[in-house]
């Protein structure tokens, strides 16, 4: 299956051939929008064109998401989307939301919101700092927030054990068993160059969108995709160059093997947020060793 995601795919100049090349070719595709440029006659065509799947990104009430999409009147256009989408008859849809430390007060006040419209799922992400993250501390969570995130998480999921509402924790990041089973649900595992490959805007073929550059295998422009995915994806595969460090020596490195893999800084040379120590020590980044 293809995922049209970005950035913005509504916004790309050819998604309207990129879309008949889906249907000519007969694959599965899904998005994942801000929702901004969703209205009815958008959605009709993306359904005519046999769209199986989209997600709506939706960061808090009014003013946190209007603040964190740095743009006044997103809020109001993702949640035209999302009740554009609760009505709609495609296949598979959910929100997604980027907690962080001035959305994390209002997860409640969300998800009312989200229940009000008619959203059956809704998955959480807490943003990692790379990219322009790294530079804006305002987005990331620290060690006691994660926690707190995830007592959230744990504790909605218990009361809505038999509801029509799922909340789920995204897949970032591994987590203590213990943990993880009670905020998710599918066990952590990092998926990138497994049954996960891309092909970036500039072409660059990669495993997970977010990983670090360093980790690329190629471009479309000059490589068999099919190529690349059978012959040049071993980093993704065999991570053992990751037992280094802090992790060389960690007794959960079997389940974790290093964290998920868009979490790896080249230039630090391991990855930038270990979930797990975070949530057992307060500690927050990896010492390198």
């Amino acid at each position: 299956m293809v995922v049209l995601t970005g950035g913005e795919p509504l916004c790309h100049p050819q998604l309207g051939e990129i879309l008949r090349t889906l249907r000519e070719t007969k694959v599965r595709f899904g998005m994942v929008t801000n929702g901004w440029l969703l209205d009815e006659n958008r959605l009709a065509t993306l359904l005519d064109f046999g769209i199986e799947s989209m997600t709506v990104s939706l960061d808090g009430t009014r003013l946190n998401h209007d603040w964190l999409r740095g743009r006044e009147g997103s809020f109001y256009r993702a949640v035209r989307g999302i009740e554009l989408l609760a009505r709609s008859d495609i296949p598979i849809f959910d929100v997604v939301t980027c907690a962080n430390p001035r959305n994390l007060a209002e997860l409640n006040e969300v998800e009312q919101l989200l229940r009000r419209v008619g959203v059956s799922r809704w998955r959480l992400f807490s943003i990692f700092p790379k990219g322009r993250a790294k530079l804006n501390r305002d987005l990331i969570l620290n060690a006691a927030q994660l926690k707190q995130l995830l007592a959230w998480i744990a504790t909605r999921r218990r009361v809505l054990r038999d509801d029509d509402f799922a909340i789920d924790f995204c897949c970032e990041g591994y987590l203590p068993k213990e943990v993880d089973r009670q905020v998710r649900d599918e066990p952590y595992f990092c998926r990138a160059g497994i049954n996960i490959g891309s092909v970036l805007a500039d072409g660059t073929i990669s495993a997970c969108p977010n990983i670090d550059r360093s980790l690329s295998q190629g471009n479309i422009r000059d490589d068999s995709f099919a190529e690349v995915w059978e012959n040049k994806y071993q980093v993704y595969r065999d991570r053992s160059w990751l037992k280094k460090g802090t992790c060389s020596s960690c007794e959960e490195w079997a389940h974790c093997q290093g964290n998920s893999l868009h979490l790896y800084d080249a230039d630090l040379g391991h990855a930038v947020v270990c979930h797990s120590s975070a949530h057992r020590e307060g500690r927050n980044v990896l010492e390198s060793g």
